[in-house]
């Protein structure tokens, strides 16, 4: 996109980059997308540059940065109601942490369940207690270490580990009431109409971020009125656990997602396919 002329501007999430006690906010809805709208804000303020302050903008995000670029599109009509806003694309988003969290389990990346449960107590730090006091002292060791791993060396160190092991009582018995139920609930995207146009692209077989609910998502919005158009992959499974088909899809369609980025900058009409999806 850079080459083709775009101005990029790339943000982490809430605490994203620091290595210690606090996490990031990682998963967190509100956090992710306005981080997201704070750094559209703080590109188009830069002195020095061509950027035109009131010029159009498009979100990008893949897997939890689709998250993040959903949100944004829901909050910011409300958020950032200033920015030029000209449409949101998503790759692989991840629109409900609970439909999610089977994936994880017995996948090379089951490190990301400590990256979850860091990031609920980075956003909701009265978390902690009753987290640790559900987990086993391998759980503890994982969470602890997770705070400290990049993501492929969290992949190395617990790669198909499964969940049962990390924790004393059931987890899917534990995120089915309050507070995690509440909590998880409040991260899901799809019940706030978005600003501008989007599209979803999702391979149909992804082992680690569920496919039907990124498509619900889509469907919830086309009943909003929204302008949504929702790409299906259909690459076929692949070494699942291995999370081929989550990983190589962005590279399949990149060609036919910033097109479809162009295309929203260029004022192209949009093609909509809610009566599809």
């Amino acid at each position: 996109m850079l080459a083709r002329g775009y101005a990029i501007v790339v943000t982490d999430g809430v605490g994203m980059g620091n290595h210690g006690p606090q996490s990031p906010q990682w998963l967190n809805r509100e956090a992710a997308g306005t981080a997201m709208l704070d750094a559209a804000r703080a590109a188009m303020k830069l002195p020095d540059t061509s950027l035109d302050p009131h010029g159009p903008v498009a979100m990008w995000g893949y897997a939890s940065g689709g998250q993040a670029s959903l949100s944004a599109a829901e909050l910011a009509s409300t958020y950032a109601p200033e920015l030029n806003i000209v449409g949101t694309f998503a790759d692989a988003p991840v629109t409900d942490v609970v439909e999610a969290i089977p994936g994880i389990d017995g996948n090379f990346l089951a490190v990301l369940a400590g990256y979850l449960l860091r990031g609920i107590i980075a956003a909701y730090p009265q978390t902690e207690e009753p987290i640790r006091a559900v987990l086993t002292p391998r759980g503890l060791q994982m969470l602890d270490w997770s705070g400290h791993t990049c993501l492929l060396q969290g992949g190395v160190d617990y790669a198909f580990r499964h969940l049962e092991f990390w924790f004393n009582t059931d987890p899917s018995a534990l995120i089915s009431h309050d507070p995690f139920k509440s909590l998880l609930a409040a991260q899901r995207v799809g019940n706030i109409k978005p600003k501008g146009p989007v599209y979803i692209s999702h391979n149909r077989w992804d082992p680690l971020i569920p496919y039907q609910a990124a498509r619900q998502t889509a469907q919830d919005w086309c009943a909003m009125g929204a302008d949504v158009e929702f790409w299906t992959n259909e690459q076929p499974p692949l070494f699942n656990k291995t999370d081929i088909n989550n990983l190589l899809q962005p590279y399949v369609d990149g060609e036919r997602s910033m097109a479809w980025v162009a295309d929203r900058f260029n004022g192209l009409p949009t093609t909509p396919n809610c009566e599809q999806i």
